[in-house]
C-alpha cells in the first residue's frame, strides 16, 4: 500500500487487493456494493488464484474505486498467447467523476502493456466513451450456431460442495477442451467463478465419453459454455446426451476448430461493446473468432 494523490485528495493504492485479509473484503464489499457481485464464496472456496488481480484505491481503510486484470493465458494453434482483460472497473457513487478509474486505468496500462499480446475488455453502454480515450477501439466477435438432436446416452450433474466432482472437473478442465480453437492455456480460477456461481446446476459429466459439458438450456436452444475432455468423439454426439427433447440448436461460447455445419454471425449482446486496445495483436481483427465465455470476468 502506498499513498498518492489525485486531483488533490489522498488516496491510499493497492495494487493487488486480493493479497491482503483487510483489503481484499473491502473490495468484495465495493464489488457487492456497486454491481452486486458476491466474491466471497470463489475465495472461500479457495479457487480465486493469482490470475484475477484488483488494482484497488482506498479512502482509510474503505475501497472506493478498483480496475480488475484478467491474466488470461491462451493456446492458439499451439502457439502460447497471454491476453489481459481489463474488468471489474468500480467506482463508489461518492466517488465518481474525480479521475479514480483514469489513474487506474493509466497504471493498469503502463504495467501490462508490454507485457502481453493483447488487452481487450467487454464495456457496457453508459461508460463507452471512456475507453476509446485509452487507444481501444471497437471489435466484434462471433456466434456459432448448429443444429443438434437429442442422443442416448447417461449423464449426472456434478456438486462442486463435493471434493471429487471439484477435483473432476479441474483435472478435465486441465485436458482443455478439443473441440475449441483457442483454449485456456493455464489457470482455471475464472471458469471455477462461473462454476460457483451462475452455472452451478449447469455442470455435467459424461462417464461414455469422460468428458464435462459445461451447458445451459432455454426452450429450443442450449448454449454451451465449454468441454473438457480427452477423448476424440463427436461433438454433436456429446452434446446430444445432455439435449433435452425440445432442444433443436446449440450456441458455442467457444471459437470451433471446425465450423463445418455452423452457422456464423457477429456476436450482439445487450449493452455490451467488445474493445481492444489499438496497436497490439489482435486476432478479431482477421477471424471470426470468440474469446472463451468462461475466460471472462
Amino acid at each position: 500500500m502506498r499513498n498518492i494523490s489525485i486531483n488533490g485528495k489522498e488516496y491510499s493504492f493497492v495494487p493487488n487487493a486480493m493479497k491482503d485479509g483487510a483489503s481484499r473484503e473491502s473490495y468484495f464489499s465495493l464489488v457487492q456494493k456497486v454491481f452486486g457481485l458476491n466474491f466471497k464464496p470463489w475465495h472461500q472456496t479457495g479457487f480465486s488464484g493469482n490470475h484475477f488481480i484488483p488494482y484497488t484505491l482506498f479512502v482509510g481503510d474503505i475501497a472506493v474505486s478498483s480496475v480488475g486484470v484478467v491474466v488470461n493465458d491462451f493456446k492458439l494453434h499451439d502457439t502460447s498467447k497471454r491476453y489481459i482483460q481489463i474488468s471489474t472497473v468500480v467506482t463508489d457513487h461518492d466517488y465518481r467523476k474525480q479521475g479514480l478509474s483514469k489513474w487506474l486505468m493509466d497504471i493498469v496500462l503502463r504495467e501490462w502493456k508490454d507485457n502481453c499480446d493483447c488487452i481487450y475488455l467487454y464495456a457496457n453502454d453508459s461508460v463507452i466513451d471512456f475507453y476509446p480515450k485509452f487507444e481501444f477501439i471497437p471489435a466484434y466477435e462471433y456466434s456459432y450456431r448448429m443444429p443438434i438432436l437429442k442422443t442416448e446416452g447417461t449423464f449426472r450433474k456434478l456438486d462442486l460442495s463435493i471434493k471429487n466432482d471439484a477435483d473432476l472437473l479441474i483435472k478435465k478442465h486441465n485436458e482443455s477442451n478439443p473441440f475449441s480453437l483457442l483454449t485456456m492455456d493455464k489457470g482455471f480460477e475464472m471458469m471455477m467463478f462461473h462454476c460457483i456461481t451462475f452455472l452451478y446446476d449447469n455442470i455435467y459429466y459424461i462417464e461414455k465419453y469422460d468428458a464435462i459439458v459445461i451447458a445451459e438450456q432455454e426452450n429450443n436452444d442450449m448454449f454451451c459454455y465449454d468441454i473438457y475432455s480427452s477423448s476424440h468423439c463427436d461433438i454433436n454426439d456429446l452434446l446430444g446426451v445432455i439435449a433435452s427433447e425440445n432442444t433443436s440448436s446449440v450456441i458455442l461460447g467457444f471459437t470451433p476448430k471446425d465450423a463445418t455445419g455452423y452457422s456464423i454471425t457477429k456476436s450482439n449482446e445487450d449493452n455490451t461493446t467488445f474493445f481492444v486496445l489499438d496497436g497490439m495483436e489482435n486476432i478479431l481483427a482477421d477471424n471470426k473468432v470468440t474469446l472463451p465465455f468462461l475466460s471472462r470476468s
